[in-house]
């Protein structure tokens, strides 16, 4: 049985980097027997339903997967999935959430993994909605194999925040699929904390195919110990979607001999005049031992278009050491302030009080933050 390839990077870099894609580990393989998540709905407002997939109807074309999808030969265009290559990793039944009007209160559901466990969402924003969705990863077992693929559908003039959190044991292997399409004058917002498993294979694909359709995505992750994160994130304006926008952070800290694999891709397609779009990587190193390796990447087929990309690496200054141990904090716990900051600071977006409270239990007994 072959081994399954995910994260494939939209535009091919030297091989030698190793970071055109990401492999599963050798005692994986697409014959793994998964069952279905369990889902534990810890609030939902009365406005949003839980829908068949029989009552589920979209216009949006759907939207294509960074983490499962393979590139054409020439290594800058997306083409269909094969799901044939992925059909023992997807979950047959499906949780549809659809919202109907503007709605302040979250649905918050927890995502109870034991052993290997596979599920699949699809939130669907009706034509002026908004609904915020929390999904927190939770594992019952202490070692096995969590999968989550989650679809977004913006319809016109609605918005998405869609807010991942996850706190798996730390024997774990998580692959997170995220796959977003906007329709005119619609966004996604997602939100997303990578703080547990010990391999983390992560990606978002999001389509901006309408006009002034948006997107905005904030990640934050902790890797220790021998850790790996392997992320791959794409925003592509669409040939149609003139004046759209997306804005695309990730920040995170390596700590002792962790890894971590970031791709970062905003896509201009020829036709998308007007669009802009930002992408900004932090990444802060706390050994000499853990590797980091990343590109942030823009691909550019459209004259009429903004485009801003960097990446800061590197270490807590001298100076802010320094300022620190002289309020008697060591550097020790200077590098635990700084790095749960950076969680807490992405954390706070997703404003709910009983997640916040899952998180900071799970920083400070598995993450030692």
């Amino acid at each position: 049985m072959s081994k399954l390839i995910l994260n494939n990077s939209p535009a091919l870099t030297w091989t030698w980097l190793r970071m055109n894609k990401a492999r599963l580990e050798d005692e994986f393989d697409n014959s793994i027997n998964f069952t279905n998540a369990e889902y534990n709905i810890l609030s939902k407002p009365d406005s949003i339903k839980i829908i068949d997939e029989k009552d589920f109807t979209t216009a949006l074309k759907t939207p294509l997967s960074a983490v499962f999808n393979k590139t054409s030969e020439l290594g800058i265009q997306y083409k269909e999935v094969n799901e044939n290559d992925v059909s023992e990793l997807v979950s047959k039944d499906t949780l549809i959430i659809e919202a109907s009007k503007k709605e302040s209160d979250p649905v918050v559901i927890s995502v109870k993994s034991k052993g290997y466990t596979a599920s699949t969402q699809i939130i669907h924003a009706l034509s002026g909605s908004e609904v915020k969705v929390i999904l927190v990863s939770e594992s019952e077992s202490e070692d096995g194999v969590n999968l989550i693929r989650t679809k977004c559908f913006a319809e016109a003039d609605s918005k998405i925040h869609i807010c991942k959190v996850q706190l798996l044991k730390n024997g774990y292997y998580h692959i997170d699929s995220t796959e977003n399409v906007c329709g005119e004058n619609a966004s996604v917002v997602y939100t997303e904390l990578q703080l547990g498993a010990k391999n983390v294979i992560t990606g978002a694909y999001t389509d901006l195919s309408d006009y002034k359709a948006t997107y905005k995505s904030n990640t934050a992750y902790f890797r220790k110990d021998s850790q790996k994160i392997d992320m791959n994130y794409v925003c592509c304006h669409n040939h149609s979607g003139k004046k759209t926008e997306c804005s695309m952070s990730v920040a995170g800290t390596l700590k002792d001999e962790a890894t971590k694999v970031y791709r970062g891709t905003i896509d201009f397609k020829k036709g998308c005049c007007g669009a802009k779009g930002n992408e900004i990587e932090e990444t802060l190193l706390l050994s000499p031992k853990a590797v980091n390796r990343s590109i942030p990447m823009i691909l550019c087929d459209e004259e009429d278009v903004e485009g801003e990309h960097g990446a800061t690496i590197g270490r807590l200054s001298d100076d802010m050491l320094f300022y620190m141990q002289t309020r008697g904090i060591p550097k020790d716990e200077a590098e635990r302030m700084i790095s749960r900051a950076k969680i807490i600071d992405v954390a706070n977006l997703i404003d709910h009080e009983g997640t916040m409270t899952k998180i900071e239990e799970y920083l400070d007994k598995e993450a030692g933050l």
